[in-house]
């Protein structure tokens, strides 16, 4: 029985990609754990798809002097020893991540374990952990063509593993969503996405324009507004927008390939994963990135907005007129649309989850791997 160990957390957008490839190993009969920060997300997830798993306490590296900084060295130790314990309890034969602070101790252990490991990169730009750990990864595979690859690991442009439920969705009647939904199939619908957790520029700018948008242009919405702001804000909806029945809103929706399915227009953070959603679906869409963090969200996107499949609108710029006028200039005009389409599908990969599958699997046996010192007891 072949032993994988999954790693990679902190939001949906490490988290998702690992299950999408547990669906293809479990069928090829892989034990699976998953490693991570206890509390987390990727715990959650994990439990919720049936794959055992592991945490330790952990945080991302402070990016401000402050007294977490000088604890942070520690806690990392921390953490790889306990990744350690679990690796020689575990005896995996490979282990798959997709970056995230949280994957950092699993990496570093694996490395001084000698436990062959796969690094998935999902952004265009190389992660923190990614780029430090990928001296001695079997493996890089990206989710988009990028020149920041380690020039000792063997790396590979696959696009990003996505659920298979994406890759089908297309073959369910869309009247049928309307009425799961609620909505009116007349209408045009726009689909807003802040990200697992939510974004509250897009949040507030939204939340200014949804009167116009379904009261006066008999458009339809349906909202990601995430975890951490929904309550708050659903709080703030105009009660004739609720009355509308032209509005949904989800702190998270379970199956997001049913509104990507619905929508003619999305509007979203470029987060890897929704921008690999966004081509998979084939969506024409206006990005609003996230403005830190290295500024990746941009660098996601660009070569959608360069082929004229999406459109940038930068945070610091973003107006409620603004946004409200691209919206329906693209809305309105069906044949832009629907070359905005063409674009976007181009640049889809929807071979990724299989292509990484496969090549996890193929690494098992080819890497040397000192299972047998591997000895320990949780």
């Amino acid at each position: 029985m072949k032993k994988i160990v999954l790693c990679g957390g902190g939001t949906g957008g490490h988290i998702f990609p690992n299950i999408a490839i547990s669906e293809i190993l479990k069928k090829e009969g892989c034990d699976l754990y998953y490693i991570g920060v206890i509390g987390k997300p990727e715990e959650t997830i994990a439990d919720e798809n049936g794959i055992d798993f592991y945490g330790y306490e952990f945080s991302g590296f402070p990016r401000k002097l402050q007294k977490e900084l000088l604890l942070w060295p520690i806690n990392l130790l921390k953490a790889i020893s306990k990744a350690k314990l679990y690796l020689k309890h575990f005896k995996p034969d490979i282990i798959f991540g997709t970056g995230g602070y949280s994957s950092a101790p699993v990496f570093i252990a694996a490395k001084r374990l000698k436990v062959p490991y796969i690094i998935h990169n999902l952004d265009k730009r190389l992660g923190l952990a990614n780029k430090f750990c990928a001296n001695g990864a079997s493996a890089l595979t990206l989710g988009f063509d990028t020149e920041e690859v380690h020039k000792s690991s063997e790396s590979l442009v696959t696009g990003n593993p996505i659920r298979k439920s994406f890759l089908e969705i297309t073959k369910t009647n869309k009247s049928d969503l309307y009425k799961e939904f609620k909505l009116d199939p007349g209408k045009k619908t726009i689909f807003v996405i802040g990200g697992s957790q939510g974004a509250n520029a897009i949040n507030e700018v939204i939340l200014e324009l949804l009167k116009e948008l379904v009261m006066n242009n008999n458009i339809q919405v349906i909202h990601q507004t995430g975890e951490f702001t929904h309550e708050v804000f659903s709080k703030r909806i105009p009660a004739a927008v609720m009355e509308s029945m032209a509005y949904v809103a989800s702190p998270f929706f379970e199956n997001p390939e049913k509104c990507y399915h619905l929508a003619d227009l999305i509007i979203s953070r470029s987060g890897a994963m929704t921008t690999t959603e966004v081509t998979i679906m084939g969506k024409p869409a206006i990005f609003i990135p996230f403005p830190y963090a290295g500024n990746h969200q941009e660098a996601n996107i660009m070569h959608l907005i360069d082929s004229g499949g999406a459109i940038l609108i930068k945070q610091k710029g973003l107006r409620s007129k603004e946004l409200l006028n691209t919206i329906l200039a693209l809305i309105n005009n069906p044949a832009k649309l629907e070359e905005m389409s063409k674009i976007t599908k181009s640049f889809a990969k929807p071979n990724a989850t299989e292509d990484i599958a496969n090549l996890i699997l193929s690494k098992i046996g080819q890497e040397s791997n000192n299972k047998e010192n591997l000895t320990g007891v949780i």
